[in-house]
C-alpha cells in the first residue's frame, strides 16, 4: 500500500470540500477497501499539529491559572510528552472506527461504514487545522487567554456540525441518525480525554 502527495492532497482537498457542504467532494474520495486502510494515513499529517496544540494549550492553561491567580507549577514540554499526546492520539483515533462497527451493525447500515470511516479519517486533518489558529494567535500575543477558549469553543460547535454533515451525507441518513452519531463520537472523546487527564500522572512524573 503506497501514498503519493497527490493522493493525499487529493483526499485532504475532498475533506475540506466536505466542510463546504459539497457533496460533490465524495467523488474525490478513495472509496476502494485499499483506500479504507489508507485513510488511517492520515493521522501522519495530525500528529505534528496535535503536538503544537498539545504544547501550545499547556501554556494557555498555565496562564490562565496565573490570571486566576491559582497556584502553578512551571513545566517544560518534553519528549516524552510529545511521545504520550501522539500515544494516545493513536488511541483517540480507533475508538470511532471500532464503535461504528456495533453502531452501524446495529442501524444496519453496514454498507456504509467504509466510507463513513474513509471520510472522518480525512476529515481529522481539517478539523486539527481549524483548531490551530486559536493557539497560534494567542502565543502571538494577538488575543487573551478567553478570547482564546471563546474561539476554541466555536471552533467545536463548526467542528460538531461537520462531523454532523459527514456522517449525514456518507450514510444517506436523515438528521437523527447523523445527529446521535455526532453526538455518540463527542461523548466518547469526552470520557476518553477526562481518562486520559485522570491517568496521566501514570505515565508522565510531571503530570503528577
Amino acid at each position: 500500500m503506497t501514498l503519493d502527495l497527490a493522493y493525499v492532497r487529493r483526499s485532504v482537498d475532498a475533506a475540506f470540500s466536505l466542510a463546504m457542504r459539497d457533496e460533490r467532494a465524495w467523488s474525490r474520495f478513495d472509496l476502494t477497501t485499499e483506500g479504507f486502510y489508507r485513510s488511517f494515513a492520515a493521522i501522519f499529517l495530525v500528529i505534528p499539529i496535535n503536538i503544537l496544540i498539545d504544547y501550545l494549550g499547556a501554556r494557555l492553561s498555565e496562564d490562565r491559572r496565573l490570571e486566576r491567580q491559582e497556584p502553578v507549577i512551571p513545566q517544560t514540554y518534553e519528549f516524552a510528552d510529545a511521545l504520550f499526546s501522539t500515544a494516545t492520539l493513536v488511541t483517540q483515533w480507533l475508538i470511532f472506527p471500532l464503535a461504528m462497527i456495533v453502531v452501524l451493525r446495529f442501524l444496519g447500515l453496514t454498507h456504509r461504514y467504509s466510507a463513513l470511516v474513509i471520510a472522518h479519517n480525512w476529515g481529522t486533518v481539517v478539523v486539527a487545522l481549524v483548531n490551530l489558529p486559536a493557539f497560534l494567535l494567542y502565543a502571538a500575543g494577538l488575543i487573551s487567554v478567553d478570547q482564546a477558549i471563546d474561539l476554541n469553543f466555536i471552533v467545536l460547535g463548526l467542528t460538531l456540525y461537520y462531523r454532523y454533515y459527514i456522517a449525514q451525507t456518507a450514510l444517506d441518513a436523515g438528521w437523527p441518525t447523523a445527529a446521535s452519531i455526532t453526538l455518540l463520537e463527542f461523548l466518547l472523546q469526552l470520557h476518553f480525554a477526562i481518562a486520559v487527564s485522570l491517568t496521566a500522572h501514570l505515565w508522565l512524573p510531571a503530570a503528577s
